[in-house]
């Protein structure tokens, strides 16, 4: 008989206030509870103190800000087996949680994977590719920081994590993980916000996001994209918020 899996779900977030309230309120409501950890790079980290506070989730404060910094370092506070790496404006429910223990508990070989991203709102006109995308985000794909992947707790730090990187942390971390052993892409479909499409214009933002991946793909350091896409985002948002949320390369 199966032994029953522990998860532990960690949360990148920085400045993201509502996002992360309203997703940490619907993480509280998973059965079994799940250890919740909260990595933060907020300008005010008071005010996500107050949020995990209030929903008395526990929370690691990283500087200078860094997504894969705020994810290895929340892993590293974590105590389950199974890692979840969610995004705080995706939307993950009971069926989603279920799914996952199931998958694990049916079979011994899953080191990892992550959800499958429902695009249908976001590309109205790709539907009818809808069972291309699927097949290969299943077998071959890019797993996504906005999949919510998940891995075998021994098993990330076994491959080395996200080591820290500012950019292209998933993209690094997905291959590593689809070399390393079985990797499985669940369902339910999960969706995401669809937030930074809609200030930024899709088509814009896709075409954005593939052309770092190619100049990552050609050697170009992560370290050094980030910088351009940082200067890049900087430039095009003043006079309003920057959230890191919406640096990594996610779908949405």
């Amino acid at each position: 008989m199966p032994q029953p899996h522990s998860v532990s779900i960690i949360i990148p977030c920085r400045d993201d206030y509502k996002y992360l309230s309203s997703i940490l309120s619907d993480l509280s409501n998973l059965s079994p509870l799940p250890e919740i950890i909260v990595s933060d790079a907020s300008k005010d980290h008071g005010v996500v103190k107050k949020i995990c506070k209030h929903h008395q989730i526990k929370l690691v404060q990283v500087e200078p800000p860094s997504r894969g910094q705020q994810l290895d370092k929340g892993a590293e506070k974590a105590n389950s087996d199974i890692l979840i790496f969610h995004h705080a404006d995706t939307n993950f429910s009971q069926k989603h949680y279920d799914s996952l223990i199931q998958s694990f508990n049916t079979d011994s070989t899953i080191i990892g994977g992550a959800f499958l991203k429902d695009i249908k709102d976001l590309y109205p006109i790709f539907r009818l590719f809808s069972w291309f995308h699927k097949i290969y985000t299943m077998h071959i794909g890019t797993l996504y920081g906005d999949q919510s992947v998940f891995v075998l707790r021994s098993v990330f730090f076994e491959i080395g994590g996200f080591e820290g990187l500012p950019l292209m942390e998933d993209v690094n971390f997905s291959s590593k993980l689809r070399d390393y052993g079985n990797v499985r892409v669940l369902t339910p479909k999960i969706r995401s916000s669809k937030r930074k499409f809609a200030r930024d214009g899709t088509l814009q933002r896709k075409l954005k996001n593939m052309w770092l991946i190619i100049l990552y793909r050609l050697g170009v350091s992560p370290y050094k994209l980030a910088e351009m896409y940082y200067i890049e985002k900087s430039t095009s948002s003043r006079g309003g918020q920057f959230s890191l949320n919406s640096v990594g390369l996610e779908e949405d």
